[in-house]
């Protein structure tokens, strides 16, 4: 856990790993188009192969464009400093996002605004949220600007001891993985607010708080992009 006098990572260290991380979510929709496209070019593949090369192509496509929408919206530098972002845009890239897993999304929150660092840390927690459901659930997602809570239940629920350390703001061996839900709990305590999560059998809950506008204190990894 990180003491009130550990200091918090450089915004060099955490561009890298944010650079890290997005490499990571593209390198196999964009390896799998590559492959597809590479039996699309050799005249010794049949009809039925050439099909499901196109097939590859069309998902691989879509995936990485999903990906790079959810990217830019959740470490990009949407709207300019100060910006208010739509929850609906939120939604709208989440749910192109959570077609390639396994649990379903129930958004609850009704259309409205709020400030972009309240957005992006609501949408890597949701993203966080479906990898804690590996075998498939529902993630529900309620709240008004300021305060959110995300619950995760399904088959198996699974929660990873090195997300829980970058939700706490510990950054010993930050790994690119689980940098977003670091800054996003950074840009949280900022505010006077923090992220908390709640462990039950089948269930997991995420709860965000903002307690002021916070789109000024932001550090400059989490807007940078």
């Amino acid at each position: 856990m990180s003491s009130p006098q550990e200091p918090d990572l450089d915004a060099v260290s955490l561009s890298a790993l944010i650079s890290s991380r997005i490499c990571h979510d593209l390198v196999n929709p964009v390896g799998a188009l590559a492959s597809g496209l590479e039996v699309l070019a050799d005249p010794s593949m049949d009809a039925g192969m050439k099909e499901a090369a196109l097939d590859l192509i069309k998902s691989s496509a879509e995936k990485s464009v999903a990906v790079l929408k959810y990217a830019r919206l959740a470490y990009g530098a949407s709207g300019g400093l100060g910006a208010e972002l739509p929850f609906e845009e939120a939604r709208h890239v989440l749910e192109g996002l959570f077609v390639w897993q396994k649990a379903t999304l129930d958004w609850r929150i009704a259309p409205g605004y709020a400030p972009k660092d309240e957005v992006k840390a609501l949408l890597v927690l949701v993203a966080a949220a479906g990898d804690c459901a590996p075998r498939g659930g529902e993630i529900v997602v309620e709240g008004v600007r300021g305060a959110y809570q995300i619950k995760v239940t399904g088959q198996r629920v699974i929660v990873q001891e090195d997300m829980l350390r970058a939700l706490s703001r510990d950054a010993t061996e930050l790994k690119p993985k689980f940098t977003p839900h670091y800054l996003s709990a950074l840009a949280a305590r900022q505010t006077g607010g923090g992220v908390e999560v709640a462990r039950e059998e089948g269930s997991v809950t995420f709860s965000l708080r903002f307690l002021a506008d916070s789109a000024q204190s932001a550090p400059a990894a989490l807007t940078a992009g």
